[in-house]
């Protein structure tokens, strides 16, 4: 079986986000190994120097309190895309969970207003998801 068959996604969708105001989205890692989350920004309606003044991923053993940054994971966002381009930017984390605490939070505020879609996509889990529901999608088709 494809190891990468097993994994979870974890997904938050905004249709809108003001230019610097906060986009979240915790990701509880309970039974992983390992998170790749990638944040990806719609196109902006104008250019900007940077597609983020905020972009970074915090822990904490609480659900909702205690965050904390992570050293290491925070990304300095250079200039987006504007109107035309199919996508504006994508930034990526990827995350060794072991020795991490049980809620990452991946915070972000665009320099436009823009849609922002959070995904994680959780691996090496303790037990092999198989089903959709198990799998955080709606429909799942494997060969």
């Amino acid at each position: 079986m494809n190891h990468a068959s097993g994994n979870k996604s974890v997904t938050k969708a905004a249709s809108s986000v003001a230019a610097s105001a906060t986009h979240s989205h915790e990701i509880d890692t309970l039974g992983f190994k390992y998170a790749s989350i990638d944040v990806i920004f719609s196109p902006f309606t104008a250019a900007t120097s940077s597609y983020a003044s905020v972009l970074k991923v915090q822990e904490s053993d609480a659900s909702g309190s205690g965050q904390a940054d992570v050293t290491g994971l925070s990304i300095t966002a250079g200039a987006g895309s504007t109107t035309g381009a199919s996508v504006g930017a994508v930034a990526r984390f990827n995350v060794d969970l072991r020795g991490r605490k049980r809620y990452l939070t991946v915070v972000t505020s665009p320099g436009n207003t823009v849609a922002i879609v959070t995904n994680a996509r959780l691996s090496k889990g303790e037990s092999h998801a198989v089903t959709a529901t198990e799998s955080g999608v709606n429909n799942v088709a494997s060969l």
